[in-house]
């Protein structure tokens, strides 16, 4: 009697058990399955390349480099400085960073940083926002201002879009730009 009553213990602990594991793992394919519904919400991310760059030289600092995303800088000639803006579409965050130039290694290093979290909503137009400059088949174009540089970089895994000039970006890498301002400004209070 006293070994049956143990036996059906021991049963009803196993049964216990695998139950908390079934639970367990419902629970996590359910976190999974809303996670990437989530993501699927998101527009796709560069479907059309135009202006693909196969040997541009990144100048941007390597730990800033999303595998996805939009690198925006602005700098002068005047001055050893950068100004910087990062989105990493897959981590979901904005980097603004300054950069100074290292004058005997003329590398650049990341002397102040601050990152924040974007909403699915700020992904979603900053990645139709991307989008627009991935499609544009021509040099993005800019105003002349002085002593002013500027750069857009979208990065697709390995694929790269470079594009730079003096003075001003205009069209749409200045749609992004102000994107980039307007999010920057409203998250990091």
């Amino acid at each position: 009697m006293k070994a049956n009553k143990q036996l059906r213990r021991a049963a009803m602990a196993s049964m216990a058990i695998a139950l908390a594991a079934i639970c367990m793992a419902t629970n996590t394919r359910a976190t999974e399955n809303t996670q990437q519904a989530a993501t699927s919400a998101l527009p796709a991310y560069a479907p059309v390349k135009e202006k693909i760059c196969t040997d541009c030289k990144i100048s941007i600092p390597p730990e800033m480099i999303p595998r996805r995303g939009v690198v925006l800088s602005n700098g002068s000639f005047s001055t050893p400085a950068g100004y910087w803006e990062a989105v990493d579409i897959d981590q979901r965050k904005m980097t603004r960073f300054i950069t100074q130039l290292n004058t005997e290694t003329h590398k650049l290093a990341v002397v102040q940083s601050r990152t924040v979290p974007l909403s699915d909503d700020d992904v979603a137009e900053l990645i139709g926002l991307a989008n627009a400059v991935w499609r544009f088949p021509d040099k993005l174009p800019s105003t002349s201002a002085n002593d002013v540089v500027w750069g857009v970089d979208l990065f697709d895994g390995a694929v790269t879009r470079k594009e730079y000039g003096v003075g001003l970006v205009q069209g749409d890498g200045a749609n992004l730009e102000a994107a980039l301002e307007q999010v920057w400004r409203r998250l990091a209070r």
